[in-house]
């Protein structure tokens, strides 16, 4: 796996963090963390996506 220009960002539903997933920019981050937890099929659901947000990991590394 290719994870040049990719960058780590943590990934929290409601505001609770759920783990970790790399993208591009933060929406192509959820979009892999969702598909990896089984959630491929409510990907075109609006409001079931807006529950989830991202932001670039501490030092690339995780966030706490």
């Amino acid at each position: 796996m290719n994870n040049e220009g990719k960058k780590l960002f943590a990934i929290f539903k409601n505001g609770i963090h759920l783990g970790n997933e790399r993208g591009g920019n933060v929406d192509d981050a959820i979009r892999k963390y969702l598909i990896a937890s089984l959630y491929d099929k409510s990907l075109n659901d609006i409001e079931f996506v807006s529950f989830y947000s991202g932001k670039v990991a501490i030092k690339n590394l995780h966030y706490s």
